[in-house]
């Protein structure tokens, strides 16, 4: 806690993400509520639409860049600030909502801390836009100048304390080391070339932001593969989370299904429209536009450009390879969906588009807000705080409890509560009638989350969802959404077979797992199944959990 004593949480609490993230179960969901800065405790966010809120957190950053960065050199000095000479406004959609994230003059005007919205977490740069660690605002003597990053997954720790991480891979690496005790090393987190503060971007295409957030084993001490040795918790378990883990796991954060609305396009047109006169869209904003990748810019990194690792909009572009779009179909009363390709084919290999593309119905600015009274707290540090980011609301019909620290157990009772910067939305909320109230809350139900692998869906572009579906020469049921199916080698599946008690099923057990998955690769080849690939275990015939050779 900020006393620099008081612990927040214990560590090894947990022992699977899905131990929290569960609601719906096996899938990126949320909803558990926990101790951690208080006693009222956390409610997990749920991570459908992951990628899409990475995208828009590191889109915003550099379109604060470019209208305040003035020489392009990727951090922002004195002079720079005092130039732009006022509060810094960003469009969620082009022409459309417009936010405003604060003032990026100093405090004392060439000297003191930016005037940002709370969701930024800021760090103090030298003359040559090198972090300064340990700087806690610019000085003009060893500090010239100022680089941040845009926090939006956590629920706010307080003024001047921002969120939790602002990327999908810190998001994964800090909760494994937090809750299950899992030290990852990852190099893609250090390559900062500049010592900006900023990374190269990683193989999925996010920028990182050592400056603020680095994964706890640093790898001092590396094999000649150059994967650490250090072991800092000292458990005789080596590199327990990889780079290489983490490449997947952001893989599929990036690619994670977005929330659905489970109505028609009128109830939800009406039900924003419900929402604007309420006062409420001035926070939960209903869309926002990743922007496509600029033109003549490809051979620029992502996040970068040829100057340094993040000083132009070099905006990304949609960087996903799919997007599931889920609609409610009311002749078959369900949800249902559209695997829409945001790739071209090029020989064997999915080539990406990096197109524009508008992410409708998030329901949020993304910024911090005092929010009253009733969502105060005074943590185990005995500060107190109630300022808070602005939570999405796709998907909020289906979380179970609500609020920040799951103490509302119904959505009206987390709308009464809201307070400070929402009171007016409040007051127009307590003078509606009860049937207009209950429309509004029939709304926000329907802005549900769904089962994925189960969600019947337009896989192959048809326009129709077969009643059987054939992969691999065998029939797989219902055309459903199942990423196994989108393999260079689809998973074939054992298919009907008879049971122990003579009942004919259908088994989904993969028969060529190895090709499917590609488990002969030579890097990921492991012999002894130990979880230590042969190319990094000492002894790869012999099973060694701890290190790839110890028990």
């Amino acid at each position: 806690m900020p006393d620099g004593s008081t612990a927040k949480i214990t560590a090894n609490n947990q022992v699977s993400c899905a131990a929290c993230h569960n609601l719906p179960q096996g899938n990126p969901g949320g909803g558990v509520s926990f101790h951690k800065d208080s006693g009222f405790g956390r409610n997990s966010p749920h991570y459908y639409g992951a990628g899409l809120t990475e995208m828009l957190a590191i889109q915003t950053r550099e379109k604060i860049l470019h209208e305040v960065d003035s020489d392009r050199n990727g951090w922002i000095s004195p002079a720079e600030a005092n130039a732009y000479g006022g509060r810094v406004v960003v469009e969620a959609t082009p022409g459309g909502d417009r936010i405003d994230f604060g003032d990026p003059r100093l405090t004392r005007g060439q000297t003191g801390v930016p005037q940002l919205d709370n969701i930024f977490r800021v760090w103090f740069v030298d003359a040559a836009g090198r972090l300064v660690p340990g700087a806690t605002s610019v000085d003009g003597v060893t500090t010239h100048g100022f680089n941040f990053a845009m926090v939006v997954w956590g629920w706010g720790q307080g003024v001047g304390r921002s969120a939790l991480n602002p990327t999908n891979r810190a998001f994964l690496w800090d909760p494994w080391k937090a809750h299950g005790g899992l030290e990852a090393h990852d190099p893609s987190t250090l390559r900062d070339p500049d010592q900006d503060g900023v990374s190269e971007p990683t193989l999925a295409g996010a920028i990182q932001f050592p400056a603020t957030h680095r994964a706890p084993d640093v790898g001092l001490n590396r094999d000649p593969l150059g994967f650490s040795r250090d072991d800092p918790d000292g458990d005789g378990h080596l590199t327990e989370i990889s780079e290489g883990d983490l490449d997947l796991a952001e893989w599929f954060m990036l690619n994670a299904p977005r929330p659905a609305f489970a109505g028609t396009e009128q109830e939800y047109a009406d039900g924003v429209d419900e929402l604007r006169a309420l006062g409420c869209t001035e926070c939960h904003m209903p869309d926002w536009t990743i922007e496509a990748k600029r033109p003549g810019l490809t051979a620029l990194p992502i996040g970068g450009s040829s100057g340094g690792s993040g000083s132009t909009a070099d905006f990304a572009g949609d960087r996903r390879f799919f997007d599931l779009d889920v609609r409610w179909d009311a002749a078959d009363d369900r949800l249902e969906g559209t695997l829409v390709p945001l790739y071209r084919m090029q020989g064997d290999a999915y080539v990406r588009r990096f197109d524009a593309f508008t992410v409708e119905g998030i329901f949020t600015d993304f910024r911090h807000h005092d929010m009253g009274p009733d969502f105060e707290e005074v943590d185990f540090g005995g500060v107190t705080n109630r300022v808070w980011r602005t939570a999405p609301l796709w998907g909020v019909g289906s979380g179970f409890p609500w609020g920040h620290d799951g103490q509302s157990l119904t959505i009206e009772d987390a709308i009464l509560r809201h307070g400070g910067a929402a009171a007016a939305a409040r007051a127009a909320w307590a003078r509606l009638s009860r049937s207009n109230r209950e429309q509004v809350l029939t709304f926000l139900s329907k802005l549900v989350l769904y089962d994925i692998e189960t969600l019947p869906t337009d896989m192959d572009g048809d326009g129709r969802i077969a009643p059987s579906f054939v992969v691999a020469a065998q029939d797989t049921g219902y055309e459903r959404f199942n990423p196994e199916w989108l393999f260079r080698v689809p998973v074939r599946i054992q298919g009907l077979y008879t049971n122990h008690e003579g009942v004919q099923i259908r088994s989904f057990a993969a028969r060529n797992l190895t090709q499917a998955y590609a488990l002969d690769l030579p890097l990921r080849r492991d012999t002894d199944r130990d979880g230590w690939p042969d190319a990094w275990d000492r002894a790869p015939t012999v099973p060694g959990y701890r290190d790839g050779v110890q028990n």
